[in-house]
């Protein structure tokens, strides 16, 4: 089947440019590049951040790059095609079940519209994942980590999308996918994963959206199967103010055991000065308490819960300094049985060049 819809692709391609010959082939080129430098006061000695379910700007007490990135876009009328190629410790952390060739790849695909209003289109190859708000570009983020649910909910995903703008206001798509968080297939006999998304936006300044996965991320022999929802709220107020909330819901299928459930939630409240100076305070709450999804330090799954505050100056047009602290607490933090804590201070230089 694959294997049709890239033949099907390479086709309409081509007629596209055949018969948009005459028109403006446009060719972009984007970088981005994200410095950090972390302190965990829990573990202050430390050169690697010690909470395995957390997968960004993952080293302290030293200068990292958690992402360098180089994109091209080629698109015309009826075609568009992206390749992004990366490196940093987000790959690192990211991609370790990858072949190392497909480290490289931040997105890969080509897609064409099949109706003559473009509201219609097909694509295929790495994508960027439907689900969330929080991407690997941290300054597209207003945090500058990111909440646990969205480190353990994908970044990535390869397949086909075909999607939909119907109108102003509502935005559908569907997705053929090789599994949760893969560039290559899932190894041995597998089954293919499915995903949907609708979003909703009445305004400029509101956006609901709501996304769904249904999948495997093992071997068919393992018959386990994964059914993920997501609900995004996103809300721009007058003076700078906005507002971003997340609620993820999860459930891992295994045979001769129970089902196991996990959920999180995630707000965010933004307040940008002015052009230059923004803040962002956020809540969240993670529970994982079977390791359905997840991996925790102690054999006690994850019922963490934490707060962070940042703040963000754009020194110029193409860089952007950004400060955070982070506050967790949770059991799984520890190993002396009980609540425990963790601070971290991470500081984050970042220069994007379109």
């Amino acid at each position: 089947m694959r294997k049709v819809l890239c033949i099907f692709i390479v086709f309409w391609a081509a007629q596209s440019f055949g018969q948009e010959k005459e028109k403006t082939l446009e060719l972009d080129f984007s970088g981005f590049l994200d410095l950090y430098y972390g302190h965990d006061f829990v573990d202050p000695m430390g050169i690697e951040r010690r909470l395995p379910f957390l997968y960004n700007h993952t080293k302290q007490n030293r200068l990292g790059v958690n992402l360098a990135l180089f994109t091209m876009s080629v698109k015309s009328d009826f075609f568009r095609a992206n390749l992004g190629i990366h490196q940093g410790t987000y790959v690192r952390d990211n991609y370790a079940n990858e072949p190392e060739l497909f480290k490289w790849i931040h997105q890969a695909n080509v897609g064409v519209a099949i109706d003559r209003e473009k509201r219609l289109w097909l694509d295929a190859g790495v994508l960027p994942s439907h689900i969330g708000f929080e991407s690997a570009v941290s300054i597209e983020n207003p945090s500058l980590s990111r909440s646990i649910i969205a480190e353990n909910s994908p970044y990535f995903e390869t397949g086909v999308r075909l999607s939909w703008q119907m109108d102003e206001r509502w935005y559908l798509a569907f997705f053929y996918l090789n599994g949760w968080q893969r560039i290559r297939a899932i190894p041995g006999r597998n089954r293919p994963s499915f995903g949907t998304q609708a979003t909703f936006s009445p305004s400029e300044n509101t956006r609901i959206n709501w996304s769904t996965f249904l999948g495997t991320d093992q071997p068919l022999e393992a018959e386990t199967m994964i059914y993920f929802t997501n609900f995004i709220g996103d809300f721009r107020f007058e003076k700078g103010w906005r507002l971003v909330a997340r609620l993820d819901g999860g459930r891992r299928t295994l045979p001769f055991d129970f089902d196991r459930n996990w959920w999180g939630m995630s707000a965010i409240l933004q307040k940008r000065f002015s052009e230059k100076f923004a803040s962002a305070f956020r809540v969240e709450h993670y529970n994982d308490p079977f390791q359905a999804i997840s991996i925790s330090l102690v054999d006690q799954g994850i019922k963490t819960s934490g707060l962070s505050l940042n703040a963000d100056w754009k020194l110029f047009e193409a860089a952007t300094f950004r400060l955070e602290g982070r506050w967790l607490t949770g059991p799984e933090l520890g190993t002396g049985g009980g609540n425990s804590e963790n601070y971290f201070l991470l500081g984050s230089l970042a220069f994007a060049i379109d």
